[in-house]
């Protein structure tokens, strides 16, 4: 049986535990199974964003907590100016949530951008890293 998220809250003890990873904590239609093996759906769009900690509640009551997951990311290091904004001009021409910091553009490591991240790479001013880490764009939401 699919349980229906109806409500999310804070501070209670949960029954279950889901791990989201950033993508999928953004998607307005969210279905997952808990640790617990239980299959839930949420219209998270109603909500916002899930985030650390708050607790799904379906409408017999059961509650699922939610727990952030690293994702893979791409730290882009500049020691140039130009070369930092010809980068973020062209990831966001991907339409690709990204993190803008001084000198350093975080992205998720997401395929349509290999290309550029192919190009960043020959430039000896500019240090390509990926690993693993917990995403937070500049913005609340992306659009396409």
């Amino acid at each position: 049986m699919i349980k229906k998220i109806v409500q999310i809250a804070r501070g209670i003890e949960a029954d279950d535990r889901v791990r989201l990873s950033w993508f999928d904590r953004q998607k307005p239609n969210l279905s997952a199974i808990g640790e617990g093996g239980v299959s839930f759906v949420a219209n998270t769009a109603k909500f916002d964003h899930l985030h650390e900690d708050d607790i799904l509640i379906a409408e017999d009551g059961y509650t699922i907590a939610v727990t952030i997951t690293e994702d893979e990311i791409v730290e882009v290091h500049f020691t140039d100016a130009l070369d930092f904004a010809k980068s973020a001009y062209e990831i966001g021409n991907r339409h690709q949530p990204i993190c803008i910091e001084s000198m350093k553009i975080i992205v998720l490591n997401d395929s349509a951008l290999s290309d550029i991240f192919v190009e960043l790479e020959q430039n000896p001013r500019i240090t390509v890293m990926r690993k693993n880490g917990y995403f937070t764009p500049n913005v609340h939401r992306h659009s396409h």
